[in-house]
């Protein structure tokens, strides 16, 4: 289920950023990143340093394994990211 409020909630500084990002991919910006930016005080910057932590630090997969696995289950869930 996609939030609407991610496809055109922004303020004018963040519709800027969207837009500098999907630059290189011919305007698509994925989820996550949409989400990450919405609302990055009281909630991105928290999410994006939980996702870090669970995603980069963890000790039992190298950083391939981990990459992998997210592509992997995001295939399985036919994700577009």
């Amino acid at each position: 289920m996609r939030l609407q409020v991610l496809e055109n909630g922004f303020r004018p500084l963040q519709k800027f950023v969207i837009k500098l990002i999907g630059l290189p991919s011919g305007g698509f910006v994925p989820g996550p990143i949409r989400l990450m930016t919405y609302r990055r005080d009281l909630f991105g910057k928290y999410w994006r340093a939980c996702v870090q932590e669970a995603m980069r630090k963890g000790k039992e997969w190298t950083l391939g394994e981990v990459e992998l696995f997210a592509a992997f289950v995001s295939n399985l869930n036919e994700c577009r990211y």
